[in-house]
């Protein structure tokens, strides 16, 4: 009782304070910390550390970039400020609640709670010790990862006791933090198939292991190779992604068909996915869904609802209706070749239902990336709430299409090979093919688009590639951003007011000052 208790105050302290860089009590914090006598108190706070990691991708209202990634040709009216966002439109933001970056710093705070008091546990073994170190310097990369892409300029925390208020670092110093936390956690973490829990049993892909260290690394170096124009940096997103290609970090396989992305893959534990993380109710408690933002193709304006057929109880006529997003057959044909299997594969009966009378299709594909609806037995009759399975981070073909671009912008040769390899397994035309009159760069692009079109990672390719002001990219607006505009903050999301409030050391960036 009495651990429940400090949880329940510490995560009270968290969500109130430590997120917005409030005054921190520090009697909370020391009678906290009076906890880590055994390594049975590490190992719970160690769990609710990744819980709070749970949260901040487990909200689908938290992905303002994401969504103005996606690619459609029609909005729910319930969703228009999704156009909105595309056009960079204060309201539409101030309505987002993924524009405060509470929950990421909550899980900074969890795992500096960890590092912090490592010492006072007894008898705890050097090797123990290590493990709950990676993981927590591993979740503090990623969230100064997911910071730095997100809002540029921000706080950096010094550890779990700290009552100062802190203003913003410069986004390459945040990104570097990221850094230097994800190297230590590749140091520190073993393959998935190697550690062990705390009750001696083997860890899953859904915690993080020297594979997801590596993915991570290989991604923020790719983002720091390509806002920061760093070829140095893209040479290190080509080893860390040659480590996992080559099963130097773990045993990873690509599943033989696009088909298999669908029904294995957006499952849970497939050979191919690097790291994911668990969306249980049995595990964290039923708060289950809307981990992703391309799942909105599915999850219609209102509870019960989503599109056909991953929703049972929808209809064909009905499709148009009860999906968030919708994209046109002709659209879908643009973007995939007859000849590409993940035509067939991401969309339900595509050539079938692009035939079908238009009054009862509307003239929209049926998307079917998801196939496993998660239904609540509650309502009766049961009615889906959401897609069932894990939240994705990486998987095998991300990683050689992100080593394709890394070879492609620090000039290293084996880009079309590894661009080529992803493309073989769905069929589709090899590079150079007769589409592919851009160049290369410009062809991982649109192959990771093609691949990924459900993750929710196109925004950031954009701006990585700096392709955000190409005509039909995301919008008239971002195409008239100046480089001021750019510089200023334009690519990231605006800090909301309260952290301003509750900091006196918070500062808008001058783009959304200048607006807000």
């Amino acid at each position: 009782m009495r651990l429940k208790r400090l949880l329940y105050i510490a995560g009270l302290f968290v969500c109130c304070s430590c997120g917005d860089m409030l005054d921190v009590e520090p009697e909370i914090a020391v009678t906290y910390t009076n906890y880590f006598q055994n390594e049975q108190d590490v190992h719970k706070t160690y769990i609710d550390m990744y819980a709070k990691m749970r949260e901040v991708y487990f909200q689908y209202q938290l992905q303002p970039h994401h969504k103005m990634g996606l690619v459609y040709d029609q909005c729910n009216e319930y969703y228009s400020y999704a156009n909105e966002l595309k056009n960079l439109s204060v309201e539409a933001f101030k309505k987002v609640a993924g524009t405060s970056w509470i929950l990421h710093y909550n899980v900074i705070f969890q795992s500096n709670l960890i590092l912090d008091n490592l010492y006072r546990v007894q008898n705890l073994h050097k090797d123990r010790e290590n493990f709950y170190k990676g993981h927590c310097y591993f979740a503090k990369g990623l969230m100064y990862y997911e910071i730095a892409r997100r809002w540029g300029n921000a706080p950096i925390t010094r550890d779990a006791k700290s009552i100062d208020p802190l203003g913003r670092s410069d986004a390459k110093v945040v990104l570097d933090t990221a850094l230097s936390n994800a190297l230590k956690a590749f140091d520190l973490l073993k393959n998935y198939d190697e550690a062990v829990d705390y009750n001696g049993q083997k860890l899953k892909k859904y915690y993080a292991h020297k594979g997801a260290a590596a993915a991570l690394l290989a991604n923020i170096y790719a983002w720091k190779g390509g806002l920061f124009n760093d070829p140095d940096a893209y040479k290190e997103t080509e080893k860390y992604c040659t480590l996992i290609i080559e099963n130097k970090v773990g045993i990873y396989k690509m599943v033989d068909t696009p088909e298999e992305v669908c029904s294995v893959v957006m499952d849970r534990m497939s050979s191919e996915s690097v790291f994911e993380l668990l969306n249980s109710s049995i595990d964290f408690g039923f708060t289950t869904g809307r981990f992703s933002p391309g799942i909105n193709f599915h999850i219609g304006a209102n509870y019960g609802y989503g599109g056909y057929p991953l929703n049972p109880f929808g209809s064909l006529s009905n499709n148009q209706y009860e999906n968030l997003y919708l994209i046109k057959n002709d659209r879908v044909k643009k973007i995939w070749g007859d000849e590409d299997l993940r035509r067939a594969a991401y969309f339900w009966k595509f050539d079938e239902m692009a035939e079908t009378d238009n009054e009862v299709t509307g003239g929209y594909a049926y998307p079917y990336f998801w196939r496993k609806p998660l239904l609540d037995a509650a309502w009766v009759p049961a009615e889906m709430i959401n897609v069932d399975g894990n939240k994705i981070f990486w998987r095998l073909a991300e990683i050689y299409l992100l080593r394709a671009e890394a070879r492609c912008r620090a000039n290293l040769p084996g880009a079309e090979d590894d661009l080529n390899y992803v493309r073989n397994r769905a069929h589709a035309k090899i590079y150079p093919a007769d589409t592919d009159t851009e160049g290369l760069q410009m062809a991982i692009f649109r192959e990771r688009e093609r691949e990924m079109f459900f993750d929710g990672e196109r925004y950031y390719d954009i701006v990585r590639n700096g392709y955000y002001n190409f005509p039909g990219m995301i919008s008239e607006t971002f195409e008239k951003l100046s480089e001021q505009d750019v510089k200023d903050g334009a690519l990231y999301v605006p800090i909301m007011d309260t952290e301003m409030q509750r900091n006196t050391l918070m500062r808008q960036n001058p783009y959304w000052l200048a607006r807000w």
